[in-house]
């Protein structure tokens, strides 16, 4: 970990460089506006990880660069790409060999929206499962899907309609199905309500259902070492105990107290209606504050707690974020700098097994990280 922290520290000092260079050329410099069909925006992320159970540890220093970049093709037709170069550096040991460092270039969406009229939208391609799922049900993957969405605005007041088909897949868009074996779907329909009265105040809800049918024999072998239960037909066979079919919902609320002050609060709740009540939920409740140091700087604060249910998600969708049996706290803090426009935090994660089994013990996290805002290309 002491090797981690330096490798991040003087990344962080590489990048704090370079962003104050930047702003004294673009002061000397100052851009011609014009109207342009295509637009992008780009960030970077640096973090080292150490992470500690009874059978595995694992120290990774991670450097990703997102882009987000859309193209008006015409008035009512826009592409969207959105992918991620990750590189991955460091050790990991593990009796079932996952969590390896790797590098690789990943898709967070790759989608075509048409919009044949005001208020209803049409998208297709590689869908962000984070725009109709919560946290606990999916981590942030893009699956080939379409999705039908009604917009409705009115004054501060905005809602929608999503109705989507999906096929689940890896994050390098393989279904992970073997032969004979049928090609898995998650439908799901999604209702959102969101009021902002201005950036710090603001209610954000979510409700809605999902399916999963014919998920592969691969995604359960993979569950299986992440929490769900699985039954063992052959030794390269393996079939989901339950299927995965429920209710999920979430809800986010930010205030100011005073001028210095902003609070965060939210929870997510999720069940799996085709499981036993005993092990078919999963909820998160968070609560954090963003303290305005200084008109540059503020000092974000913030925690959480989490219980997920065996049975409540797949957890081979999930794993990146919470895993399936866990029961567990975050806590963390920032310091965003607001001119500069980096960020840079701490994180502590414990996740203790809520039933014990061969695969899963308690797992701590420490996760630094360096976070650049959004800028454009």
């Amino acid at each position: 970990m002491k090797r981690t922290a330096i490798s991040t520290v003087c990344l962080i000092m590489i990048l704090t460089a370079q962003t104050w260079a930047q702003g004294q050329i673009s002061t000397a410099l100052p851009e011609a506006k014009k109207e342009s069909k295509f637009s992008a925006e780009w960030r970077l992320r640096l973090s080292g990880s150490d992470m500690h159970d009874e059978q595995s540890q694992s120290k990774v220093v991670d450097i990703r660069t997102e882009i987000k970049a859309k193209y008006l093709l015409s008035n009512s037709l826009q592409l969207d790409i959105q992918p991620t170069l990750r590189l991955q550096s460091g050790q990991t040991q593990s009796v079932d060999g996952a969590d390896k460092p790797e590098n690789k270039i990943t898709l967070n969406q790759a989608a075509a929206h048409y919009l044949p009229f005001q208020g209803f939208r049409l998208s297709a391609g590689a869908l962000n499962q984070r725009h109709m799922h919560t946290q606990l049900l999916m981590d942030n993957l893009a699956f080939p899907a379409a999705r039908m969405e009604g917009l409705l605005k009115y004054g501060n007041f905005k809602t929608s309609l999503a109705v989507e088909s999906a096929i689940p897949t890896s994050t390098s868009l393989s279904t992970n199905t073997k032969e004979l074996e049928p090609t898995p779907s998650l439908n799901s329909a999604a209702l959102k309500l969101n009021w902002q009265a201005s950036k710090n105040l603001y209610w954000k809800t979510t409700a809605g259902y999902f399916v999963f049918n014919n998920l592969p024999s691969a995604v359960a072998q993979q569950s299986r070492l992440l929490g769900n239960e699985v039954d063992k037909i052959s030794d390269a066979q393996y079939a989901f105990m339950n299927k995965y079919e429920g209710l999920q919902a979430s809800t986010e609320f930010e205030f100011p107290v005073f001028s210095a002050l902003d609070i965060n609060l939210g929870g997510e709740y999720l069940v799996n209606q085709k499981a036993t009540s005993d092990n078919n939920q999963a909820y998160r409740y968070f609560a954090n504050s963003e303290i305005h140091l200084t008109k540059n700087m503020d000092l974000i604060v913030g925690g959480s707690y989490f219980s997920v249910a065996p049975e409540a998600a797949v957890a081979y969708f999930n794993a990146t974020g919470f895993e399936t049996n866990r029961v567990g706290y975050a806590a963390e803090s920032a310091l965003s700098f607001n001119k500069e426009g980096f960020l840079v935090g701490l994180k502590y994660v414990d996740a203790e097994v809520m039933f014990a089994n061969t695969v899963q013990s308690r797992e701590k996290t420490l996760f630094i990280k360096l976070e650049t805002f959004y800028a454009d290309l």
